[in-house]
């Protein structure tokens, strides 16, 4: 009898796990393989629970991350170079894996020790920012109007043509797994299941380039070039209301936690809305456009930037708190906040720019070309943005201490003759022996972006040339290579005027009016 129980026992031991195994005919490190690892014990449906599983890293664009690191100043931990053109902004994943689009065509996967993953090939340009589902599906827009859902060890799940021309739009995605994106040229935004078909169409009156946001009551909200901000249920793809601005918008709207909306629009206007479509306040940022989907603080306070070649913080009633200026470097990304307050946002000049919730500059850093890319922030706090040239950058913060630089000194002709080169010298010391680089501001309207870093001490030159006669003050500063500024150095110049054209009065009243200079010097020039 206990001979017959024990071979039973060694039957079940040997035989059963083998039918087993026959039965669902693949071995786990199959299985393994196909998920890359993802947990599949309970549905994966909605949007991934990762550090910053989208653009703007929420269905609601707050651009909030609950992750940060303590420190002062911002350094380069790695650079990946994803080729030409990067208009797509990072996301990343549960094991850190981050992904970002390319002008040439490629999505990557990079590992969080900046080595590759895998690429995957498009047909077109990539300018539409990643989103990844809790499947691990990554959706990704691209310029030949496809979206594409790609299995997280880079293969094509599926490929659907979303509209006419090109998906700029970055997909958001909601807890029942159904994705959100727009077209630009089928001026629409549509609503896909996760299998590839369409749920609905919706079409706007113009060209759609900004990315939908969700609210916790099944409404999408997208703008478009007609100057409209449209909300759409999300059940069946119908309007519920739609509300008219003085320009295009190509600002992505956020969502606060009580419902307000909040966008920008090319009017110059940044607008807050009640949830039933009417007007809370506007804001006047100038007379530019705004493109930048704006991001909020966890007190509620509003950040966005201008291409007016300003960073603006807002309270919640519409209020200025301050203005950061980026020496005329236009902002047209969203900003990104960690849990420390901090507000990380790019510019066009390559400046990367690291603000206190007081407006102050904590750190800067230069990537010498472009940045039209919002950074996207790691479970570790380390921050990712893209730059024009095709890198992409982890920055991790540091403690160090740094002191600026001191106040520089310029040296040149102080006097001359208008339509004519002249060459400035300037030259600081930075009593931490970093290296530094050099900001002039001519006075006209015009200046030279940051130059090279040279090491301290070390004289640079830049040359300049007046187009009106008058008075011009030149202001020089200098920044050691983590972000501090030195004190402004001046220095007056003049031009000799032409009494017959230019009085006292008219002088002076160019002087108010700088863009009208700039316009009198272009027609002077030309």
């Amino acid at each position: 009898m206990i001979k017959r129980f024990l071979v039973i026992c060694v039957f079940f031991l040997l035989v059963i796990p083998s039918i087993g195994s026959l039965s669902f005919g693949y071995r786990s490190s199959e299985k393994e393989t196909l998920i890359d690892n993802y947990n599949t014990s309970k549905p994966l449906v909605g949007p991934m629970n990762s550090s910053w599983p989208m653009y703007c890293h929420d269905v609601r664009h707050t651009g909030r991350s609950p992750y940060g690191a303590q420190g002062d100043f911002g350094s380069v931990k790695w650079k990946f170079w994803i080729k030409q053109l990067p208009n797509s902004s990072p996301a990343i994943d549960k094991n850190g894996t981050i992904y970002i689009g390319s002008g040439d065509y490629e999505l990557f996967a990079i590992y969080p020790n900046g080595t590759e993953k895998w690429q995957f090939k498009a047909e077109e340009h990539i300018q539409s920012s990643p989103a990844i589902a809790d499947d691990g599906t990554i959706y990704v827009g691209s310029n030949n109007g496809n979206l594409y859902a790609v299995y997280p060890n880079g293969t094509l799940k599926w490929k659907l043509v979303i509209g006419g021309g090109w998906v700029k739009s970055s997909p958001v995605i909601d807890d029942d797994g159904i994705v959100y994106v727009a077209s630009v040229n089928g001026k629409n935004i549509c609503a896909i299941y996760p299998n590839g078909t369409k749920k609905w169409d919706f079409v706007t009156g113009g060209l759609v380039y900004d990315s939908p946001a969700l609210d916790e009551n099944g409404i999408v909200y997208i703008g478009s070039n007609d100057g409209y901000l449209y909300t759409i249920y999300t059940n069946n793809g119908t309007l519920k209301w739609k509300y008219k601005t003085d320009g295009k918008i190509g600002s992505a709207p956020t969502i606060t936690d009580d419902g307000i909306i909040y966008f920008g629009s090319n009017d110059g206007y940044f607008y807050a809305l009640y949830p039933n479509g009417t007007l809370k306040w506007r804001f006047k940022a100038g007379r530019d456009g705004l493109t930048s989907s704006p991001a909020i603080g966890e007190d509620g306070t509003i950040y966005f930037g201008y291409h007016g070649g300003y960073i603006f913080s807002l309270d919640p009633d519409g209020k200025e708190n301050w203005r950061y200026p980026t020496n005329r470097q236009e902002v047209s990304f969203s900003p990104a906040i960690d849990n420390n307050s901090i507000i990380y946002v790019g510019s066009w000049g390559g400046t990367f720019y690291a603000l206190n919730p007081d407006g102050t500059a904590r750190w800067k850093f230069h990537t010498g070309d472009e940045i039209f890319s919002s950074a996207a922030i790691g479970e570790d706090g380390t921050i990712y943005f893209s730059s024009w040239t095709g890198y992409l950058y982890a920055i991790e913060i540091i403690e160090i201490e740094n002191k600026p630089p001191l106040k520089p000194t310029i040296d040149g002709q102080q006097e001359g003759n208008i339509k004519t080169d002249y060459t400035y010298t300037a030259v600081a010391t930075d009593t931490d022996g970093d290296n530094v680089s050099y900001f002039f501001d001519w006075g006209d309207g015009y200046y030279n972006d940051w130059s090279e870093f040279v090491p301290t001490g070390t004289p640079v030159n830049a040359t300049h040339k007046w187009y009106l006669e008058g008075i011009y003050t030149i202001k020089v500063k200098a920044q050691d290579e983590y972000g501090a500024d030195s004190e402004w150095t001046t220095l007056t110049v003049t031009m000799p005027r032409n009494k017959a054209l230019y009085s006292s009065l008219f002088m002076k009243f160019l002087e108010r009016f700088p863009i009208l200079q700039k316009i009198l010097s272009f027609s002077l020039l030309n």
